[in-house]
């Protein structure tokens, strides 16, 4: 394969140039060169159709009826080079699913099974390629697999998320999907140019028939009417004949080109929904953002699982003795709101039982003060000895 930044010439299966080490990729518009080809591979054999047709090999003039004309031979190559087209999309159909099947080949997958880490993206790259290359897979740096785990691995080498891969997933699905819509543009618009065509060769077969009848009718001079009028409804029903073989070419040819079209189509599909699921299922989980990380969420996750086991085993056993002190606290609620009253009146006896006695006091003080009244000496009397003495 030749490298399209250098130039130079690498072996088919070689994943990168030998010279620049650069990606090797086909180049850009193959599919019109796929197109290219089926138009010159249906002109030809439409030109060797119409060489050998009309000999006299072929005595149906029926069918002589039916190929004639440059409306019926347009039909022709058109389905033909619908058909030539779909024939170059099969084949690039059975290199993609070659190289989806050596994807799932066993040894390749044991092997991606062990870890995709981030310091060793190209080993991983050279080695999917070399066991491609052992499997004899033609062409497949441009499968959509080996394109998209290639991708996803470069990623994975510059942006180390795990998120970041899923978009980017997500995002060459999408490319991959619309890549192969637009591969069927041409036979779109040829499933949708041979009908008309056939409608066109038919109309204008009727007004050309149409026509040479009224050029009959302006023409006649009414002698010999009979014989002049049935070679001109000859002429008329001949050219209405010629007229809507083209529609039926038309309409018979487009059939065989729909139904291929859409079985191919839809193995197409197929394959690149198998496609997501093997990244989603056999890619995405082997790749090692972080080893470090990951070894310590693992053991985190470990610990919490153990706190959570420990944190139930110690509620089944707690559970019962809270039950049973709740049960307990309840009838003690019980046994107080019961307690209440006489405990009030005990303290309303108590209170009663300490006015009277403070009463008591009072009265018994009031009545000495009253029965002693000298004992009571004011203090501006008092004063000492010293102050006497001096007086």
């Amino acid at each position: 394969m030749k490298c399209l930044k250098c130039g130079n010439s690498n072996p088919e299966n070689a994943a990168y140039c030998q010279n620049c080490n650069a990606y090797l990729a086909e180049p850009p518009g193959m599919e019109y060169l796929d197109a290219f080809k089926a138009l010159i591979l249906g002109l030809f054999l439409t030109g060797i159709f119409y060489l050998v047709f009309p000999m006299p090999v072929v005595r149906n003039e029926y069918l002589l009826q039916l190929f004639s004309g440059r409306i019926s031979e347009t039909i022709f190559a058109l389905i033909l080079w619908s058909l030539f087209l779909i024939l170059f999309k099969w084949r690039q159909y059975r290199q993609q699913h070659h190289a989806y099947a050596a994807f799932r080949n066993q040894l390749l997958h044991d092997s991606l099974s062990k870890g995709i880490y981030v310091k060793n993206v190209d080993e991983r790259i050279l080695e999917i390629s070399q066991f491609m290359q052992e499997q004899k897979v033609k062409k497949f740096q441009d499968s959509v697999i080996f394109r998209r785990v290639r991708r996803t691995l470069r990623h994975l080498k510059a942006i180390p998320k795990k998120e970041e891969i899923t978009s980017i997933l997500n995002y060459q699905a999408e490319i991959d999907h619309n890549r192969m819509q637009s591969g069927y543009t041409l036979l779109n618009v040829f499933i949708w140019a041979i009908p008309i065509l056939g409608f066109i060769g038919t109309v204008f077969g009727i007004g050309q028939s149409i026509g040479e009848f009224s050029d009959f009718i302006r023409s006649t001079d009414g002698t010999d009417l009979n014989a002049q009028m049935r070679s001109a409804l000859g002429g008329v029903t001949s050219g209405l004949s010629v007229a809507f073989s083209t529609t039926f070419i038309a309409l018979v040819g487009v059939v065989p080109v729909m139904m291929l079209s859409s079985s191919l189509r839809k193995r197409e599909e197929d394959l690149l929904l198998s496609v997501e699921e093997y990244c989603l299922e056999d890619l995405l989980p082997n790749l090692h953002v972080r080893p470090g990380d990951e070894v310590l969420e693992d053991a985190v996750s470990s610990h919490l699982e153990q706190m959570a086991e420990f944190s139930e085993n110690w509620r089944r056993q707690v559970s019962p003795l809270l039950d049973s002190v709740q049960k307990h606290s309840k009838s003690l609620s019980a046994q107080v709101s019961g307690l209440q009253p006489l405990i009030q009146k005990f303290s309303e006896s108590l209170f009663e039982v300490k006015d009277g006695i403070r009463l008591r006091n009072q009265g018994k003080s009031e009545n000495s003060a009253e029965t002693n009244p000298e004992k009571e000496i004011p203090e501006t009397e008092i004063s000492s000895p010293n102050t006497q003495s001096s007086k």
